[in-house]
């Protein structure tokens, strides 16, 4: 994969493109591929189309006839020009996945750097280093990928406003009671106070934006906050299920067998296991640490790095007080904390020293059944707001 430095253009240009909260790819740009009109579709790159629900290559088939058009529009200082994007894998080359934007010699040239992001189901191209967008912006100045990127920074805020407006109003109402009980009692009774269907989907819950809650209450429950879910690689883990990873670490909690346990890089947990970030080669590692050190589970930190990223790009972290009223718990909107952008370096660096943890929640019923909630990768509620860009604003829901 073709890569190098970002000049000052090109990092004043993505920055702005960041600064609309939309997520990019960069894309750069060679002779040889220009010449052969032909781009390789990196690895982030497949990763963020299918998360982007744009494209997904592993499903598609090799050769002419498994090739895919969608269309796709390059944003310019003078013009804004609709196009399509080919996404395809040669029968050759092993199928490496491959790209190709219609008129691509028109906009871009050798060494060129392009951000490729989505925009309403729409793939979007930015030429960074030909662009003057963010020259543009700085002066005030209208041109059709200024006004674009204006316009989609006050459509990310007009989304954070409503929901916003919405959490106030659900606090000036005053304590509500709530729908269920136990850890998850807070985070589904503030969406059902919002309206919103409560789901497994992986995808944000308001319009782009993640809701995560907690109580205010200081418990030793609530000092972790949940930042998704994601099962392991079972092709690179020695342990090839759940259920396999219940039967030799489990333990019998009443009708129920069980293994409901954190795991971090620090040290090694009461059952044995314990993390190990391996930098060199972008894995994380679950370990039965005790001698002999044997290893159960592998992530690779790309796939963690996405879910991440899908996520969290645009969260919302609310605090609730916790209220006993005629012998139920019910809850008070306290206060909100906006983040954006999450940075992956922090957040392996965070892994590294035991800041994010992963939770195992399996459990083998009576019947035989085993369900697994997890795993689940939870950060301490004081550093989150280390794992983001730029500076977290704070809001009181209190009046």
């Amino acid at each position: 994969m073709s890569t190098r430095p970002l000049t000052e253009l090109e990092s004043n240009n993505l920055a702005a493109l960041n600064a609309t909260g939309s997520s990019s790819v960069l894309l750069f740009v060679t002779a040889t591929g220009l010449g052969k009109a032909i781009l390789d579709a990196t690895e982030p790159m497949r990763r963020w189309l299918k998360e982007a629900e744009v494209h997904d290559y592993a499903s598609q088939a090799l050769g002419p006839a498994g090739k895919v058009l969608k269309p796709a529009v390059v944003l310019g200082d003078s013009v804004t020009e609709k196009t399509m994007v080919s996404l395809y894998r040669p029968v050759t080359k092993k199928g490496d996945p491959r790209l190709w934007f219609s008129d691509f010699r028109r906009f871009a040239s050798p060494d060129d750097v392009c951000a490729v992001f989505v925009h309403r189901t729409t793939v979007h191209l930015l030429n960074l280093t030909q662009s003057r967008v963010a020259e543009a912006l700085a002066q005030g100045v209208l041109t059709p990928a200024s006004r674009f990127l204006l316009e989609l920074t006050d459509s990310a805020n007009a989304v954070a406003n409503e929901l916003l407006g919405r959490l106030q109003a659900v606090a000036a109402a005053g304590p509500f009671k709530a729908v269920c009980g136990g850890d998850t009692a807070v985070g589904r009774s503030i969406e059902a106070a919002l309206g919103i269907q409560i789901n497994s989907s992986q995808t944000p819950d308001f319009q782009g934006i993640e809701i995560k809650s907690g109580r205010s209450t200081i418990v030793s429950k609530a000092t972790r906050a949940t930042l998704f879910a994601c099962v392991p690689d079972w092709e690179l883990s020695a342990v090839k299920s759940s259920r396999a990873i219940l039967e030799r670490f489990g333990y019998q909690r009443g009708e129920n067998f069980k293994l409901y346990c954190s795991v971090s890089t620090k040290r090694a947990n009461s059952q044995g296991l314990q993390l190990w970030m391996d930098e060199a080669a972008a894995r994380l590692r679950e370990l039965y640490a005790s001698q002999p050190v044997e290893e159960v589970c592998v992530w690779r930190l790309d796939n963690l790095h996405g879910r991440l990223a899908a996520k969290h790009r645009e969260t919302f972290w609310v605090k609730a007080k916790s209220l006993q009223l005629d012998s139920a718990e019910w809850f008070q909107l306290e206060s909100v904390t906006h983040t954006t952008r999450p940075s992956v370096e922090q957040f392996d660096r965070l892994l590294g020293d035991g800041t994010v943890t992963l939770d195992h929640l399996i459990k083998r019923k009576p019947s035989g059944s085993v369900t697994e909630k997890g795993p689940l990768f939870k950060i301490a509620r004081p550093r989150i707001a280390e794992l983001f860009l730029g500076k977290p604003r704070s809001y009181s829901l209190l009046a």
